[in-house]
């Protein structure tokens, strides 16, 4: 969200102001993309690497079936998002944008959208998903926050991580956060939101409108 007197709080996904989206200047480097089959098929015996499969692929050594896995036959992304949700600590109901269907109807669909969110108040970010196909890679959300639509006040970056195919919704939620309060951080922004991987493939993309108040309306 817009930064303000709380933007310090929350170093743990936030960014300097770039259009660059590789994180290499955090000191972070994309790993080499591996296939299932490879990764079933990794020695047994290494501990660590164990490890990583039952947590990235659980209890199956079937990298076959796994690749098999094809939620939308007509959809040839790896990820289909499936909405997002402001989980708010202290308000009722939650806020949640539909992410389906193509980068160009989420893009029509909530350029006009605006969310109304208290100062100061908590709140949690969700991500529910698909992935189908094959292992996606650093899978993040990236939100950059603009005022006046043109000058960048916040960038923040949700890492959520390598995630496997599954016939099962996947869930990414957020630590808790809180929006910014004072007199200069309320007001109208534009948020420009993607949702990207290490391979930078973009699976959505979307403009919102968010309005810090200083109560809900």
């Amino acid at each position: 969200m817009a930064s303000g007197d709380h933007h310090d709080k929350h170093k743990h996904h936030s960014e300097p102001d770039s259009d660059d989206e590789n994180t290499s200047g955090l000191g972070y480097k994309a790993p080499q993309k591996i296939d299932i089959g490879s990764i079933v098929a990794k020695d047994e015996d290494d501990e660590s690497l164990a490890r990583y499969k039952k947590l990235l692929l659980g209890n199956t050594s079937d990298g076959k079936r796994i690749q098999n896995i094809v939620i939308e036959p007509e959809d040839s992304r790896i990820v289909l998002p499936l909405r997002i949700t402001l989980l708010f600590e202290n308000h009722k109901p939650d806020v949640s944008l539909d992410l389906k269907g193509s980068i160009e109807h989420l893009r029509d669909t909530h350029v006009k959208r605006t969310i109304t969110v208290k100062e100061g108040e908590h709140y949690r970010t969700q991500l529910e998903y698909y992935v189908q196909r094959d292992i996606v890679t650093g899978l993040k959300l990236i939100n950059k926050v603009l005022k006046a639509r043109t000058i960048t006040v916040d960038k923040s970056k949700y890492m959520i991580g390598s995630r496997a195919p599954s016939t099962e919704i996947q869930s990414y939620v957020s630590d808790l956060e809180q929006a910014p309060t004072g007199l200069l951080s309320r007001g109208t922004f534009l948020v420009k939101s993607k949702l990207t991987d290490d391979d930078k493939h973009v699976y959505a993309e979307w403009e919102w409108n968010l309005v810090i108040a200083k109560d809900w309306q």
